[in-house]
């Protein structure tokens, strides 16, 4: 693997033009082909082989005309007045958007019995039913909507759209988020480079990459099912691990141009050294995130495969791209300030500035007095991970938005002219058995439901016209969001239905998203251990050491449980929630972290691989630990903290979106990056290695006979036979 990686890299970097014009083609047709064959995207919250999708199933097969997507137009009439008063305004908006394409009914608050208005009338809804999920209808349409409504907007009524109608045209538009990281990422490089060659080289690279993956993602939704947040979650991971890749590429080329190597063996010296942790570390963030998978659930394992599609485009462009560049480029990648060469027959692994530098002597530093700060490090991790006890899983909905948004002002307009088990009601799917009297049983039936404490209201039941299954519509006299309501879907459940003679289910939006949270509840520990296992395997037969794998285990699940410990005091505690436009407390969606997880987890590996790699390789040179220590992090250091920095300001550049869940992904993987750099990597990693000095690397010899060899560093022999390869 080592032979063809340089082999891979030298190709790249004398045929330059070759293969940037390959990449060119390449993502030039990636684009045009999404942009005429790509799909859309949808939510897709359903929960294989629940009782929540198996009402839902019913209801589709015996109602067929009962549309999924349902929308909402929520009316207030001024102070003094109602609803009722500009009827004829609210009847002909209706007629209006019943027109609009891909609406397949719309009924007036007036047109049902009895009509959908508030006991004091100043509030007033009807529904819109439409064919196709409106998260993929745009700006264009919801002109289009707006000039329905006009009517009633003329007569003097407020006019919100909320449920389905509400997230048309709200599809997230992070242009401006990648921008400022872009253009941040763009200062820093630039500062740790003096070259704007050498910083524009990572940046080009992430456009190419993140651009190919979004592009591959939306022709793979024309024919799977991808979220909508798919491509925020491919972008904001895409570009913090493209820029870091690339900053590592660069940075080992540049090293290896100091010590004397043209521009095309340089490149291939980066891509054999550095070009094998990336594969190591971006093959570990892969498996992190297709292991989501192990969740069960369509949503979850989609998102896992946007960001998996990210990492692996990013590694492409980072073996292939970036040494066409640094090829192309020549020695114009050389800082501008006067670098002073390797003498011939140096080392760049043990070069005097590795070991000189303050990080270096910082390193010295921990080594000698390893358990105060071992103890030190760890004792602030789990300080930070306490409020992680009192983590409470929920689901959010549009009563959690931004209140400048109209899906949010309906919300709390039908919460308050109907209460706010209204904005959530829960469906009773009754199959009625052959031979049984169907006014007897649904009559008892909706009599249970109603005797119910949190009940608020029962609906009618609505049979279909073969007369074999009814629907019965229960409104909670709580929010969908309230733990009284979590516990009504469960006393129907284990309670009330199980008395029905007959096959009953309950669902609605309410009940599948408690579904979908105990689901993924459930799952989370077998992810955690599944993406454990694996890349302690990973890194076990990587470093031949069994102790490094489990300390790096151990250490990336402390920043791990430190970063669900802000999430919780930040979003649930609301600990400086408004500085980021969060207005409320908010439970902690559970797909939330369990998608941090395999992403954090990931990019831990990355650093510990590109850390640990120029330790493994130092300790082959030298044999003594301690030294190795201090070399490694003086050679890597000062580029892993750089390549931290990007990544914490392309997350945090995120928190402008104005979804809770990026906001929480994107904060939460700012602060484990920022831990992971900062306590475990400048202050656990030499503590630790210090203390087990040379029995860190230790691993059974059994289990080494059975490993497969995986040598990131490549053949080390010898140190004066290697000195002497790297003039």
């Amino acid at each position: 693997m080592h032979a063809f990686l340089a082999r891979l890299g030298r190709w790249c970097a004398r045929r330059h033009w070759v293969v940037i014009a390959a990449w060119v083609v390449l993502l030039v047709g990636l684009v045009v082909g999404n942009n005429r064959w790509g799909g859309d995207y949808v939510n897709d919250y359903t929960v294989p082989g629940s009782q929540s999708e198996k009402g839902t199933q019913v209801i589709s097969a015996e109602f067929p005309g009962q549309s999924t997507f349902v929308g909402q137009l929520v009316f207030q009439s001024p102070p003094g007045t109602t609803v009722a008063a500009s009827q004829a305004a609210v009847d002909q908006s209706f007629v209006n958007a019943g027109q609009l394409p891909h609406v397949v009914s719309a009924a007036s608050p007036f047109a049902t019995s009895p009509p959908t208005v508030s006991p004091d009338g100043t509030i007033a809804y009807g529904n819109i039913d439409y064919d196709i999920s409106t998260d993929t209808l745009g700006q264009t349409y919801l002109d289009q909507l707006d000039s329905a409504v006009a009517p009633a907007r003329a007569a003097g009524l407020t006019v919100e759209y909320g449920a389905a109608a509400g997230q048309i045209a709200k599809g997230t538009n992070d242009i401006a988020s990648e921008v400022v990281g872009v253009v941040v990422a763009f200062v820093l490089l630039f500062l740790i480079f003096f070259s704007v060659v050498a910083a524009l080289v990572p940046l080009v690279s992430a456009v190419f990459s993140v651009l190919g993956a979004l592009s591959i993602i939306g022709l793979l939704a024309a024919a799977f099912t991808f979220p909508t947040t798919g491509p925020t979650l491919a972008t904001l991971l895409g570009l913090g691990v493209a820029i870091d890749y690339g900053l590592f590429q660069v940075a080992r080329h540049r090293e290896d141009l100091t010590a004397a190597n043209d521009y095309v063996r340089a490149a291939g010296s980066a891509n054999t050294h550095s070009g094998m942790a990336i594969l190591v570390a971006g093959t570990t963030v892969i498996i992190a995130m297709l292991g989501l998978y192990i969740a069960g659930l369509p949503f979850i394992s989609a998102l896992g495969v946007s960001a998996a599609i990210a990492v692996a485009m990013t590694m492409v462009a980072a073996l292939t791209l970036i040494p066409a560049f640094l090829g192309l480029s020549g020695r114009t990648i050389r800082s501008m300030r006067h670098e002073r060469p390797a003498e011939p027959g140096g080392d760049p692994v043990t070069h005097p500035a590795h070991e000189q530098g303050a990080f270096a002597r910082w390193g010295r530093y921990v080594s000698k007095k390893p358990w105060p700060w071992a103890l030190a490090a760890v004792a602030v991790l789990l300080v930070i991970t306490i409020p992680l006890i009192w983590i409470d899983f929920g689901q959010l909905d549009p009563g959690t938005d931004p209140t400048s948004d109209s899906d949010r002002r309906a919300y709390d307009l039908i919460a308050q002219g109907f209460g706010p088990g209204a904005n959530g009601p829960l469906t009773v799917v009754v199959s009625i058995p052959p031979g049984a009297d169907p006014q007897t049983l649904l009559t008892s039936t909706q009599l249970a439901l109603e005797q119910q404490p949190g009940v608020a209201s029962v609906t009618p039941p609505l049979v279909n016209p073969q007369g074999n299954t009814a629907i019965i519509n229960v409104v909670p006299t709580t929010g969908p969001r309230d733990q009284a309501t979590t516990d009504l879907v469960h006393r129907v459940r284990d309670d009330v239905l199980p008395t029905v003679p007959a096959a009953t289910y309950l669902t609605g939006q309410t009940a599948s998203y408690d579904d979908f949270t105990a689901r993924t509840v459930e799952r989370l520990p077998w992810l955690i251990l599944a993406v454990v296992v694996l890349s302690l395997l990973l890194l076990t037969t990587a470093f031949r050491s069994l102790v490094i794998g489990i300390q790096a285990a151990l250490m990336n699940l402390l920043s791990v449980g430190a970063a669900y410990g802000v999430i919780v005091a930040v979003f649930q505690w609301g600990w400086g929630a408004s500085w980021i436009g969060v207005d409320m407390p908010l439970s902690i969606p559970a797909y939330v972290p369990m998608i941090m997880f395999a992403v954090v987890f990931g990019l831990s590996m990355d650093y510990e691989v590109f850390l640990m790699s120029r330790v493994h390789e130092a300790y082959l040179r030298t044999r003594d630990t301690r030294r190795s220590v201090a070399l490694g992090i003086g050679a890597t250091a000062r580029v892993i903290t750089t390549a931290a920095l990007i990544m914490i300001v392309v997350f945090i550049s995120f928190v402008a979106d104005p979804d809770p869940t990026i906001k929480m992904l994107a904060v939460g993987m700012a602060v484990s990056v920022l831990l992971d750099a900062s306590i475990v990597r400048m202050i656990l990693v030499p503590a630790i290695l210090a203390i087990l000095g040379d029995r860190a690397w230790w691993i059974p010899r059994w289990l080494d006979r059975i490993l497969p060899r995986l040598d990131i560093e490549g053949e080390q022999p010898e140190a004066p036979e290697l000195e002497s390869t790297h003039r």
